[in-house]
């Protein structure tokens, strides 16, 4: 019983009237309730919790009907007993659009207002505390459904992962994302702190599961956020998670339409018995009582592909080891080849000005002496004796000349 305030809770075995608002005492009595059930053996949770026949009234796949098998049963540290559907990859479906969907109708207790529905790729971890999508009571909740692809450049070029074994330990067989590293490296630090795990996340065998007891520590784990505290927990300082080098992500749009309607005839599969079927009427009395009942007691929920078209999103190389090499090496022959040649010719074309300025007039050419021999020509032997024959006879013609003058001028005398 509670009081019209919620100032106090009467009786209050678990410690609500701890908190100071409403607010803390709805989350002392939802944690109380985890670490409740999670306190429950495998044969408790079936005896306390709904089998899947009783929950679904009707499924569809492609316009045929699906029967119970193909739920599978896992419990929920939040939400108690939760069904995946097509966890054996029985169904497939060739066509998109929401005129082939799967859709479902679920009974829900009068008291819970809404079905929670996650959508994930096989081998994923259905977080429902995280990605739910609320489907309320009296409604069709659509969801369309569209894929993006994910590829990222493994070393050198990125930090990226497929794989991690610590997070195999605790998610063993399940596609490793970075939300789940996340969650294991949150699970570590609260272990460590208060030696429990808290039973929403992945644990190991050995790993003792939190009680009603260890709930005000958990608590402060959750919310204490004085960076100065112990209990204080950063993910960005804290965890040293990858991102995943292949992912896909699945993005959700979904509309509301009032279920059932006032001239829909809810009629259940053949694999379930007629008892709720407002076709026969004989558990509700009318069809118009059967179809208010269904109104506030169930669900609606509709999946479809909006589209086979997808989003790839892929990283490449724009600037490969192999270009930079080529381009590297280019430069390299260009600029220093070009350098050293030229700086080595001028170094040498100054070393032989310097060598000519200063010792160029006292180098006298020698002609070796067997290609004298060679070619019969003594007058080359010595570059001296060669200017003085040039001279001798640059002389005797200069004398010749004069000789012929004289000789024309007596000429010309004895002529007169």
């Amino acid at each position: 019983m509670q009081a019209n305030n919620w100032g106090d809770i009467t009786p209050d075995d678990y410690g609500i009237n701890e908190g100071i608002s409403r607010y803390d005492k709805t989350i002392r009595g939802k944690e109380t309730l985890v670490l409740m059930m999670a306190a429950l053996s495998d044969a408790e949770l079936k005896l306390a919790t709904y089998p899947a026949e009783s929950i679904v009234r009707n499924c569809n796949f492609n316009n045929a009907e699906c029967n119970t098998s193909a739920f599978l049963t896992y419990y929920d540290a939040t939400f108690g007993a939760c069904y995946i559907f097509n966890y054996h990859n029985l169904y497939q479906t060739q066509r998109a659009g929401n005129e082939s969907p799967w859709n479902k109708a679920v009974f829900t207790d009068h008291r819970c207002r809404r079905a929670y529905i996650s959508i994930k790729p096989k081998g994923g971890v259905p977080a429902v505390e995280i990605d739910g999508i609320g489907a309320p009571v009296g409604q069709d909740t659509q969801i369309g459904l569209t894929y993006t692809k994910i590829s990222r450049l493994k070393k050198p070029y990125n930090d990226c992962t497929d794989d991690d074994e610590e997070v195999d330990l605790y998610y063993p067989n399940k596609t490793y994302t970075y939300d789940l590293c996340l969650r294991v490296c949150r699970q570590k630090f609260i272990y460590e702190n208060i030696g429990c795990a808290d039973p929403r996340y992945g644990m190991l065998p050995n790993m003792t599961k939190c009680v009603f007891e260890n709930l005000n520590d958990l608590l402060k784990l959750r919310d204490d956020q004085n960076k100065a505290s112990p209990y204080y927990w950063d993910p960005d300082t804290m965890c040293t998670c990858k991102l995943p080098c292949a992912e896909t992500n699945i993005a959700t749009t979904f509309t509301l339409a009032k279920a059932p309607t006032n001239y829909f005839s809810v009629m259940n599969s053949r694999y379930v018995p007629t008892s709720y079927n407002c076709y026969v009427t004989s558990t509700f009395g009318s069809v118009n009582a059967c179809i208010e009942w269904y109104k506030h007691n169930s669900v609606v929920v509709s999946v479809y592909f909006e589209t086979f078209d997808y989003d790839s999103l892929q990283e490449t190389v724009g600037y490969s080891v192999s270009s930079m090499l080529n381009e590297f090496g280019g430069h390299l022959g260009l600029w220093l080849g070009f350098s050293i040649i030229t700086i080595t010719e001028c170094c040498c074309l100054f070393v032989m000005m310097c060598l000519y300025a200063i010792f160029g007039r006292k180098v006298v050419r020698r002609v070796n002496p067997e290609g004298v021999h060679e070619s019969g020509d003594w007058r080359i032997t010595d570059v001296h004796g060669l200017r003085d024959e040039l001279d001798m006879h640059e002389h005797l013609d200069r004398q010749k000349k004069k000789e012929n003058v004289t000789r024309l001028r007596e000429n010309g005398v004895k002529n007169d």
